[in-house]
């Protein structure tokens, strides 16, 4: 008598019955991709290290703020006769006072402290404080954007979660998509959050000025500027953001990604200069071509991008690069990061 188990071939086993608690959602490319960016966003809303970061760029938004508001006060304790030019007896200028001090000089002193206050205050009030704002982004947001970006991608491979995730159902193509995706939004997130706690801040500490905001510069016209400024200090984050996610993933690691990206970042102006200085000292098409080639870093075009915006936020000059210049620029490098990681990504092998 046979003891082996009979089979069922030709028969096909019966589907698989999903409990109802078990929802499934659309299994379009789009749907798939829009649920793994909250997941993504999810991942990164409970890790301890994203409330660390986000706590460490508000203190600095606030010291920023502190720093101008403790120098506005200074000044603004300051008796008006401080402002006076310098006795005689002490120093021989032609502006020094050899006599008291007259109502009227001590009324151009008293106007002297009222305008030195107004323009070292200018950055608590509008619409000085939204571009001082974006530039603390530009410093603290990009540095704490670089490690969450490079931890994000980096993690997986860290934690060797890569390969599970790659054997999840959706392709290499969805979760790479979804963590772009949840950078992008990590990144419009910061600078929302931190230029109003910025614009806020600033506005409270103004009060210690007594010099009134003068909301003459609020028009249609000027909100559009605002709102094009801010989407370009998303896009500047957003762009080396994308330097350590190429990094990270090339690398397998995080230090890799966050390493690397903020190296690029420093030596981009270092280099930048140190080619220009060349090129000035060297004249010709040699000095003309070391003097481009800063043109082309991604620093200086998205600091054009933000400069030919400000000027319509609050008195600026152009820069010299245009802005179609600085946008394909930025594009060349979002494609080449995004490409060569999508590259990687597709071809390696995980097993090991």
């Amino acid at each position: 008598m046979s003891t082996l188990p009979q089979t069922t071939r030709g028969k096909e086993a019966p589907a698989a019955v999903r409990r109802h608690t078990v929802i499934m959602g659309r299994q379009d490319f789009l749907s798939i991709v829009l649920r793994l960016i909250g997941v993504e966003i999810y991942k990164v809303r409970r890790r301890v290290m994203s409330k660390v970061l986000s706590s460490i760029a508000i203190l600095v938004m606030l010291a920023a703020f502190g720093l101008i508001a403790a120098i506005s006060l200074v000044i603004t304790v300051e008796p008006s006769s401080a402002f006076l030019p310098p006795s005689c007896a002490l120093v021989r200028t032609p502006t020094c006072l050899d006599h008291p001090a007259t109502q009227a000089e001590l009324a151009q002193a008293a106007k002297t402290k009222q305008d030195t206050v107004k323009n070292v205050s200018s950055s608590l009030r509008l619409p000085d404080s939204l571009t001082f704002s974006v530039q603390t982004i530009n410093t603290i947001g990009l540095v704490l954007l670089v490690i969450l970006a490079g931890t994000i991608v980096g993690g997986e491979y860290g934690g060797g979660t890569v390969r599970l995730v790659f054997t999840r159902g959706p392709t290499r193509t969805q979760f790479l998509i979804s963590k772009i995706g949840a950078i992008l939004a990590c990144s419009a997130l910061t600078v929302a959050v931190l230029t109003i706690i910025g614009i806020v801040v600033g506005a409270l500490a103004n009060f210690i000025t007594g010099i009134g905001i003068d909301f003459g510069f609020f028009t249609g016209a000027w909100v559009l500027h605002a709102l094009l400024y801010l989407l370009i200090a998303v896009l500047g984050l957003f762009v080396y953001s994308m330097i350590a996610l190429f990094l990270s993933t090339m690398g397998k690691a995080t230090a890799a990604g966050v390493a690397g990206a903020l190296v690029w970042w420093v030596l981009e102006g270092i280099v930048g200069q140190v080619l220009t200085a060349i090129g000035f000292f060297n004249q010709g098409p040699l000095g003309n071509f070391l003097k481009a080639v800063p043109d082309y870093f991604i620093g200086n075009n998205i600091g054009a991008l933000l400069q030919n915006q400000s000027r319509y936020l609050s008195p600026d000059q152009p820069s010299t690069l245009p802005d179609l210049h600085a946008l394909l620029v930025i594009t060349a490098y979002l494609i080449l990061f995004i490409g060569l990681s999508w590259w990687i990504s597709e071809r390696r092998d995980v097993t090991n």
